[in-house]
């Protein structure tokens, strides 16, 4: 289905006018005796206008629950159970107390390849803020990537990552000691990792063990990232290596959950002969 000027918010001004997203009335009804449930329906209805137009609705006021109710005639369970859908699409972000709204278009990396140097390409600004530095013991599972003596001290760096001016992630970094004597204050206030990582080695990395996961955000990092205590945030833990095999760095990056993704592009192992891997 194309989906008409008149079902689109005019403008990004629209969003502080709390103007709508999309209009109800443009959108096809619900089919009530077809095998998709109601809530899938409804989901893939709310979500025509926004498809292939989210950076130019971003931000833009969803209709209400009441709003939904009223005109598809469904229950209030079933308009949640489908703006859940639309969340977890990474299509329409909730604000407590403040309503639905379209999200800005998730971003994805491809891990092959540096973040930094991929928005650059893609002409995004990335910018970085340094929060700390210091000497630490890091904890043990830091001590042992990094292949440390017990109670040995390491520099610890912490920065915020900016992207088009807004922050979207916390930078947590463990250098051993043969790579932060090289390190140098403006190098942590203006270079992403890979490039840091080959200016003070004169060689990039030759290897990265990446770990992705999601976790709640805690009050400090939810804070600093601008959202909510126990909002899903998305975390890759990883420890980069020299083409010797030393261990160079140890750190985890954590990013808004609804608005990243990363893409995996992997050759699969052939199973080993007479049996099965």
């Amino acid at each position: 289905m194309m989906t008409t000027p008149d079902a689109l918010c005019d403008s990004p001004a629209a969003a502080s006018a709390l103007r709508p997203a999309l209009v109800l009335r443009a959108l096809p009804p619900l089919e009530p005796g077809n095998s998709v449930p109601l809530h899938l329906q409804l989901a893939d209805r709310l979500a025509m206008p926004i498809r292939g137009a989210q950076a130019a609705l971003a931000g833009c006021a969803m209709p209400t629950e009441t709003q939904c109710m009223a005109h598809f005639g469904v229950s209030r369970p079933t308009v949640r159970q489908a703006m859940g859908h639309l969340v977890a699409a990474g299509l329409v972000t909730r604000g407590r107390g403040k309503g639905t709204f379209v999200a800005p278009e998730r971003l994805n990396h491809d891990v092959s390849m540096a973040f930094e140097d991929e928005m650059r390409a893609a002409r995004r600004s990335i910018r970085f803020h340094l929060l700390l530095r210091r000497q630490e013991v890091p904890p043990e599972r830091v001590r042992n990537r990094l292949q440390l003596e017990p109670g040995q001290a390491v520099e610890y760096a912490e920065r915020l990552r900016f992207l088009d001016g807004e922050v979207f992630a916390f930078e947590q970094r463990w250098f051993t000691p043969h790579v932060s004597r090289h390190v140098s204050q403006a190098m942590l206030e203006e270079m992403a990792i890979i490039s840091l990582l080959g200016a003070a080695m004169g060689a990039p990395p030759a290897r990265i063990v990446n770990t992705v996961r999601c976790l709640p955000a805690d009050a400090r990092v939810g804070k600093l990232l601008g959202v909510g205590r126990s909002t899903a945030l998305l975390e890759t833990e990883h420890t980069y290596y020299a083409l010797s095999g030393a261990p160079l760095l140890h750190g985890s990056v954590r990013f808004h959950g609804e608005r990243f993704e990363f893409t995996l592009d992997s050759e699969l192992r052939q199973p080993l002969a007479g049996g099965v891997q």
